[in-house]
């Protein structure tokens, strides 16, 4: 199976024009430093990265038998857990990164999801499924 319409794109796009309108309306009053651009930067990449760790466990997920398909993505939301906790440890440990900034970039998907919602709700918009035999697919791979 395979997703001929890539959502994760369309829902970066929006993310990264919030996140841009965001450090546009701050950055006058933080001020622009070396922190706060590698918070920026460690904020805006672990979630575009987890945005597509998602979609790839959605696709990998309908390949499966629903009781393994479960599983499947439970154990996997727990990895994004676990690697969004260690991003924060990090931000949050290490003072020549902007915690602040990274907490704020994690916190933007959510509004961005919902804006993408709105937008994509009413356009007609169908997402096809097709199926497809990939001789090279790792079931255990997710990386």
């Amino acid at each position: 199976m395979d997703f001929k319409n890539r959502n994760s794109l369309g829902l970066i796009f929006y993310y990264t024009i919030l996140m841009l309108l965001v450090a546009v309306i701050t950055l006058p009053f933080i001020g622009l430093s070396m922190p706060v651009l590698k918070g920026i930067f460690l904020g805006y990449v672990f979630t575009v990265l987890k945005l597509f760790l998602m979609e790839r466990i959605l696709i990998s997920s309908l390949k499966k038998e629903p009781s393994k398909a479960a599983s499947y993505v439970k154990l996997h939301y727990f990895f994004r857990f676990l690697l969004t906790f260690l991003i924060l440890l990090i931000a949050f440990v290490d003072k020549g990164i902007n915690e602040y900034v990274v907490v704020v970039l994690f916190l933007l998907l959510k509004p961005a999801a919902y804006i993408y919602g709105l937008k994509t709700k009413d356009s007609g918009k169908e997402f096809e499924i097709v199926e497809y035999d990939d001789d090279e697919y790792d079931e255990f791979g997710d990386f």
